[in-house]
């Protein structure tokens, strides 16, 4: 199997305000619907986000495919989190173990997406939740990632919770381009594109790491865990609900809450 550690996000790795902005955005808005819950995140990485789950979840398990990865997590969460190395396809959990599952930025690596989303719905009780984040194919400064699959449009989401079985599917986006890309950014989005393209930040030394700050600007080192103190600011916090059946091209970052 493969092993994604060198595309996870991992602690002291330099990321961009805009990184940090999408991950403090994902890991509050699971905060916010993970009180006094049972709590999965499937392809958990290095646990990062974990931290602003600790305390605020009834109980908090984490998987990853990459045990990599998962060494990493331990060392920051130690026995606060049930950690276990797992394929998203197929999850090691009893049936109704879970009333909220946690999916971000990791979908597009799938091979089989709808057999990851029918394992969700079947560890789920009832009234159960799955969050999922993704980036969004149809922005027009999309690239895909390394090791990635395929990046499901607005339709293709909606569709494929519902063939898992999901109700009450909503789509939203985040990152309106207007909002995320001044001048400058849009530059910077294009320099981006150029050197994703030819793969030059698959490597990393003195000249990749200059070539990064001009693609993407000041670069922060990522914490070991998200502080419980984080805050979302502008433009991160918003959030537009999206018509299921549209493809989205305006929006960077797209989310999708269901229930079971």
């Amino acid at each position: 199997m493969t092993d994604f550690l060198t595309i996870t996000e991992t602690p002291g790795a330099l990321l961009t305000v805009e990184q940090l902005g999408r991950m403090a955005l994902r890991y509050s808005l699971a905060a916010e619907m993970a009180g006094d819950r049972r709590v999965l995140e499937v392809a958990c990485g290095a646990g990062v986000g974990l931290g602003l789950l600790i305390g605020v979840a009834r109980s908090l398990a984490a998987c990853d495919c990459s045990t990599s990865a998962l060494a990493l997590a331990h060392q920051s969460v130690g026995k606060q989190v049930m950690l276990t190395a797992a394929d998203a396809q197929q999850l090691p959990y009893a049936t109704g173990a879970f009333d909220l599952i946690l999916s971000f930025e990791a979908i597009y690596y799938l091979p089989q997406p709808a057999a990851f989303l029918s394992e969700c719905h079947r560890l789920l009780s009832s009234s159960g939740r799955l969050l999922v984040s993704t980036s969004n194919p149809h922005w027009p400064f999309f690239v895909p990632g390394a090791l990635s699959v395929h990046y499901p449009s607005v339709p293709e989401l909606a569709h494929l919770l519902q063939e898992a079985g999901f109700q009450n599917v909503a789509l939203y986006g985040s990152l309106p381009i207007e909002r995320s890309l001044s001048p400058l950014g849009a530059v910077r989005a294009r320099v981006r594109r150029l050197l994703l393209g030819v793969g030059i930040f698959r490597r990393s030394n003195a000249l990749t790491r200059t070539l990064k700050r001009l693609g993407y600007g000041t670069l922060t080192p990522l914490p070991s865990l998200l502080p419980a103190s984080l805050r979302v600011v502008n433009p991160f916090h918003e959030l537009t609900p999206l018509q299921p059946d549209r493809p989205d091209r305006r929006h960077r970052v797209l989310f999708a809450l269901a229930e079971k």
